[in-house]
């Protein structure tokens, strides 16, 4: 039996739009575990954001101290989940854009000091699954770069994943890098640089974006058996026809009225092909849904539970 998941990623929290202060309630997560149980998921994947410390907003659980703040522990956390009916997180997802300013010295650090924070969480919560995205968007990291190159920033970029995975290793889990269409290494670029660290991280294989860097998901597939750590089942039916990629809103393009990602079944994403490739592959790990940044929450998680029962599971 399938593993499934369902992120909490799907909560948007970075954009303006209304009820922007209900969302940085508890109350508001609270419910949503409730939601999500109600969709059929018994397991949740968990964005790992530390600007909401310096925020003080600690009603939003994604981060160590906003759950300690609220539930005094992350045991208390994970025992207040287990009562609304949700058993695991099953995933922390750790995406170091938000220090890509100021100076790179700067950059790194923060990056990695709360990537390990991130992984002790991810340990005190019995998650065995860490997951990181490798590189900010490339606007984001050519802002930042000024007279150094793309390779000084990612041989530095390999030196704190290579220390973040013994961390990782050590805790008894497993590090995975998410390859993201916006970022420097997108599509396949991820397969040289994950043969670069000796088989110390695994890759976090998201089809959304393979599909939005124009690559062949079922070859990437193939070509990395054995080395996937978790799965991402994402769709959309964005097309780059014009580098897209590299502007400042790559999530939200501005040549049209739309945005990259959809939910499960409405996007151009063959998942059900997805799933029996990399079953082929012999992979048995974790499944996770993310309607990234949903409209809608509640018919998101419906859409994906009847997208499941109707398409994946028959």
């Amino acid at each position: 039996m399938r593993n499934y998941c369902f992120s909490t990623e799907v909560v948007d929290l970075d954009n303006q739009y209304p009820n922007r202060n209900k969302r940085e309630s508890k109350y508001y997560w609270d419910e949503l575990n409730h939601l999500i149980c109600a969709g059929g998921f018994h397991s949740i994947e968990i964005p790992y954001e530390p600007k909401w410390d310096f925020g003080g907003r600690s009603g939003i659980p994604r981060t160590l101290r906003s759950i300690t703040t609220k539930f005094e522990t992350v045991a208390g956390y994970m025992q207040f989940l287990k009562e609304n009916g949700i058993g695991s997180i099953d995933c922390v997802h750790m995406n170091p854009s938000l220090f890509c300013r100021g100076v790179l010295p700067m950059y790194f650090g923060a990056m990695e000091h709360f990537a390990s924070e991130a992984i002790s969480f991810a340990a005190e919560a019995g998650c065995k699954v860490v997951t990181l995205s490798v590189t900010p968007p490339w606007f984001q990291v050519h802002n930042l770069l000024g007279e150094q190159s793309e390779e000084e920033f990612l041989k530095e970029t390999k030196a704190v994943i290579k220390r973040l995975a013994a961390q990782v290793k050590t805790a008894g889990g497993t590090l995975c890098l998410k390859n993201e269409y916006w970022g420097l290494l997108r599509g396949e670029k991820i397969t040289a640089f994950l043969d670069q660290l000796d088989g110390e991280v695994m890759l976090d294989l998201d089809t959304a974006h393979l599909a939005a860097a124009g690559d062949d998901i079922e070859k990437v597939i193939r070509d990395n058996a054995g080395r996937i750590g978790i799965v991402h089942l994402t769709d959309t039916s964005f097309e780059d026809w014009d580098e897209t990629w590299k502007t400042a809103l790559p999530e939200f393009p501005a040549g049209g009225a739309t945005k990259v990602f959809t939910d499960p079944g409405f996007g151009k994403v063959d998942l059900k092909a997805v799933i029996c490739c990399l079953e082929k592959a012999g992979y048995q790990g974790t499944y996770v849904f993310n309607p990234r940044n949903s409209y809608d929450i509640s018919r998101s998680i419906l859409r994906t539970r009847y997208y499941i029962d109707t398409q994946l599971d028959r």
